[in-house]
C-alpha cells in the first residue's frame, strides 16, 4: 500500500488486496472492531463522553480519557467494565485496559 513516489489517485482494487492481507493475518480482527465500537454502550453516557477506546491489541483495551480523575474512575471500575466488554462480543477476547490522559475532541458529539 506504499504509494511513494507516486502521483494521483490510487485504484481500489490495488488496496483491497493487502488490506484482506491484513485482516487474516488478525491485524483487524472483527473481534477488536466490536471491543472499540461497543464502548458507549458498555461504560454508560456519563462516561463516554469523557472517554473512548482507541484499539485493541494483543487482548490490551487501549483506552482515552479526558482528565486524570476519570482515569482513576475507570481504574475502580475497570474489572466490571472488562467483564461487561466480554459479555457483549461472547468470548473473553478483552484481558486488560490501558488508559491514558489525553485532550481529544468527543466525535459522538455528546
Amino acid at each position: 500500500m506504499n504509494t511513494r513516489g507516486k502521483s494521483g489517485p490510487v485504484r481500489i482494487g490495488k488496496l483491497i488486496g493487502p488490506v484482506l492481507k491484513q485482516a487474516e493475518r488478525g491485524q483487524r480482527r472483527p473481534e477488536a472492531l466490536g471491543a472499540v465500537s461497543s464502548w458507549s454502550g458498555t461504560v454508560g453516557p456519563k462516561i463516554a463522553k469523557v472517554s473512548r477506546a482507541v484499539r485493541l491489541t494483543d487482548g490490551k483495551l487501549f483506552v482515552e480519557v479526558k482528565a486524570p480523575a476519570w482515569k482513576q474512575e475507570l481504574l475502580l471500575k475497570k474489572r466490571n467494565i472488562l467483564k461487561k466488554i466480554n459479555q457483549r462480543l461472547g468470548k473473553n477476547i478483552v484481558s486488560d485496559m490501558v488508559i491514558n490522559v489525553r485532550d481529544f475532541i468527543n466525535v459522538q458529539g455528546k
